[in-house]
Order: C-alpha cells, then sequence, then structure tokens
C-alpha cells in the first residue's frame, strides 16, 4: 500500500453495498493529540472501549489509558473501536492509529462501562479471528506459532461484576487503573513473551487482578479468595484530563476535567457512589493548570466531570476562575443541596445551553426511599435560576420502576414537570429512564 506524506499509510477503506467501513479512519483526521509510534523493539498495545468511536472517545477514562500507555518508551498503544455492521460485512478489524489488524498486537486491554457492551467484545474478538474464549486461546496458539493476544478488562462495567465476560479475559482489573497499568507492564515486559502462565500467576498475586483461569472453583462458589479493590489513595498525584480532541463525540473538541472520584452522598441506585468510594477530589490550582495548558492549545470548552460536580469544595472558585480564563464550562452532574449559583451563572455566561436536575422520583417519599435527599424547594430553586439565567432549556431526570413505587409516585413525576413549567418557561425535557439494579448497591 503506498505511504502518505507523512510516512504512515493512509487509512484503509471497507466497502459494501449497505455500509461503508473506515474502522474510525474518517473521524480520526480531524484529531489532534493521536501519538503515533514506531513498532520496532515495543510491545503492542490495542486499548478498546466495545462501543463505537463516538462513544469511546467520549470516554475520560479511555483518554488517560491512552496516555498512560503511550509515556512508555518501549510500548506502543493504539486504538481499535465496534462498529456496527463491520463484523457482519467481513471488515476486518483493525487499529485507528496504523490500521495493523487486532491479532498482532501482543497485549489488548478492554476499558468496560455498559453491561450491554459485553455483546460486542465478543463481536469484536470473532471479527478479529480470535477465539473468544480464555481457554480455546490457552490450548492453541495463531498460524505462526505466537501466542494470542493477552486479553484484559477493566472499567466499572467489570469492577461491579467481573463473572459475565470472565470466560472470555485472562485477566480482569478490579478497582482504579492509575496505579495498576505501570505494575502491569512491567511484569509483561517479564514474561509477555517467556512465561505466558507466570505472568497470569504473578497478575494472580496481585491486589487488584483477578485472572479467572486460576480460579475455575469460583464458577461453582467453592473459593472465595477475595480480590482487593484498587483505589488511588493520592488523586491529585495523577492527572485526570483529556489528551485527545476529536470534534466526533458527545463532548467535541472539550478538555476533560475529572474535578473528584466517588461520592460520599449514598444514593442507594449509584454505582459509581458504592465502587469509587472514598471520595477524593483534585485541588483548585491543578485544575486551573489543566484548564489553562488545554486553552493555549487553542481548547477553550471545558467540562468538569464528577459524580456530583458541584460537592468539589472549591466549586464556586473554579467556576469563576474557568470564566474569568474565558472558557466556555460545561458540567456532568450537579446537586442542588445546596445550589452553586456561581456554578450556575457561569454556566449561563459562558454559553450552556441546558441546566439538567436529576430528581429521580417524583414523589418526596420515593425519594426518601433511594436517599436522593434534595427537597423539592431546592430544586425548584435551582429551575428558578435556570429561568433567571435564560437557560434555553431545562432538562429533568426521572427513574421508573425504583422499589416500592406506586401509581402516585408516578403521578408525582407530572405534578414535579408542571411546578417545573411554573418556574420555567421555555423547552423543558423529560429523561424518564427505567431502574436497572446495580451490583454493590443497596
Amino acid at each position: 500500500m503506498p505511504k502518505s506524506k507523512n510516512g504512515r499509510r493512509p487509512p484503509r477503506y471497507f466497502k459494501t453495498n449497505k455500509i461503508d467501513l473506515t474502522n474510525g479512519a474518517q473521524p480520526a483526521r480531524a484529531e489532534t493529540g493521536a501519538i503515533y509510534k514506531d513498532w520496532g523493539g515495543k510491545i503492542p498495545v490495542a486499548l478498546t472501549m466495545p462501543n463505537t468511536y463516538y462513544v469511546g472517545m467520549s470516554s475520560l477514562a479511555l483518554q488517560l489509558l491512552y496516555s498512560w500507555f503511550n509515556r512508555e518508551d518501549d510500548i506502543v498503544c493504539e486504538r481499535i473501536f465496534w462498529e456496527k455492521g463491520a463484523a457482519q460485512a467481513g471488515a476486518p478489524l483493525l487499529s485507528l492509529e496504523s490500521a495493523r489488524p487486532a491479532a498482532d498486537f501482543d497485549l489488548w486491554a478492554f476499558t468496560i462501562s455498559w453491561e450491554m457492551d459485553y455483546f460486542n467484545v465478543v463481536e469484536l474478538l470473532r471479527q478479529a479471528g480470535i477465539p473468544p474464549l480464555a481457554a480455546e486461546r490457552h490450548a492453541s496458539h495463531q498460524w505462526d506459532g505466537r501466542h494470542w493476544p493477552l486479553l484484559i478488562a477493566g472499567g466499572p462495567g467489570v469492577t461491579m461484576n467481573p463473572e459475565p465476560v470472565a470466560p472470555f479475559f485472562d485477566a480482569i482489573l478490579i478497582g482504579e487503573g492509575e496505579e495498576a497499568v505501570p505494575h502491569l507492564l512491567e511484569l509483561c515486559r517479564d514474561a509477555l513473551y517467556a512465561d505466558r502462565q507466570a505472568l497470569l500467576a504473578a497478575l494472580d498475586r496481585t491486589p487488584g487482578w483477578y485472572v479467572p483461569s486460576l480460579r475455575p472453583s469460583n464458577r461453582q462458589h467453592v473459593d472465595f479468595r477475595p480480590v482487593e479493590r484498587l483505589w488511588v489513595r493520592n488523586l491529585p498525584a495523577h492527572s485526570t484530563s483529556s489528551t485527545l480532541y476529536t470534534p466526533d463525540t458527545e463532548f467535541s473538541n472539550m478538555h476533560m476535567m475529572e474535578i473528584a472520584r466517588g461520592c460520599g452522598r449514598g444514593c442507594r441506585f449509584c454505582l459509581a457512589g458504592y465502587v469509587y468510594r472514598p471520595p477524593r477530589e483534585q485541588p483548585l490550582d491543578a485544575l486551573l493548570r489543566s484548564a489553562e495548558g488545554a486553552m493555549q492549545q487553542g481548547q477553550t470548552k471545558v467540562g468538569l466531570v464528577s459524580a456530583a460536580v458541584s460537592d468539589h469544595t472549591q466549586i464556586d472558585e473554579l467556576a469563576v476562575e474557568l470564566q474569568r480564563m474565558g472558557a466556555s464550562i460545561s458540567a456532568s452532574s450537579m446537586r442542588m443541596d445546596p445550589i452553586s449559583q456561581p456554578l450556575i451563572r457561569a454556566l449561563a455566561e459562558t454559553g450552556a445551553q441546558t441546566l439538567t436536575v436529576a430528581p429521580e422520583a417524583g414523589s418526596q417519599r420515593l425519594r426518601n426511599v433511594i436517599n436522593k435527599t434534595q427537597t423539592e424547594e431546592q430544586m425548584m430553586a435551582a429551575v428558578a435560576l435556570a429561568q433567571e439565567y435564560n437557560f434555553p432549556q431545562l432538562k429533568l431526570y426521572f427513574m421508573v420502576g425504583h422499589p416500592t413505587e406506586t401509581d402516585d409516585d408516578i403521578q408525582a413525576i407530572i405534578d414535579f414537570t408542571q411546578e417545573a413549567r411554573r418556574h420555567f418557561k421555555r423547552r423543558i425535557a423529560i429523561n424518564a429512564t427505567p431502574f436497572v439494579p446495580k451490583a454493590h448497591t443497596p
């Protein structure tokens, strides 16, 4: 294949009569921050969120992993994404950066956020021509005698319950990855090409790692050796901000900053509130340095990421300073007890189009059941601020199907919305989703 002017191969296209498949090449052309490395003498790592480019690149976790792997001189990390219809169309599964086949990578790392992506894991492996079951890979080799890629997984979708995907992975990380990745790579340098079983045995002895093939009795509920959940004691020691920018995501060309991790509120349905305990936060000065660095590169949109953005102890100061710097601010999730009026003002005055309020349930009785203790008065005060600061849209989040829910609670959703309409005269969007129980939540 001819090379482009920069010496790299141009993206490959795969066409059928129904679907045009570029394996992510089209959106990648608009990226900034992607890392291209020569493969010589390096361990090749494939990094995947088993979903589309649009969804995967909206994940700050995927961006952080990409940065952690590629900062090592002897590692080359490239991304692979799932595309709807690609496997059925017979398209090979190639990496984004160099269009290499997935089976050429020696380590394949998945970050999984949602249960429905379990199915995409299996589809990706089949598309790549890799046996989905770990036991099949352990008992065979590739056509040229090489090991199959070592498959590992992490993320909230497996931390909460690894067993549904345990047959497919060689090792699964339970918890947070900042301190696990360097140790994993050290083990891979020593044993990835020499003794794969010794590598798995070493991981099995390492806190945070679950190696299903070495704990087969778990599936018969006999061996209950615990796997210690990893969590970062010193979050400020780690950068938790965007490293890649692209217009083809939910957060187009936005500099995302994790301002805090975990949540101490204890909403009974919230996975993040339990698997990422205890709550920790990044200091104000580090966040401002991160935002300033991004803005110097032309990234003026700043997204604040946290389970409860308004719970940061210096959220008012952060909002005021970001606005002073000229940033356009957005926030992932806010509570209204107490209301951060400087944050709401900064959101409005820097161009935010929507203020989101999440009652989760219509009645105070049911909110008390799920420990969502915000009162209707507090939330209506936020709705009134949305009107005062001229937000074009108010979004209300509800869940239906909570334990103990009655018809009166459903009627309360209607009543709450009608009351919100009395305070807010512009567009109101209602998002009502079914309650889905999560492991490790009450």
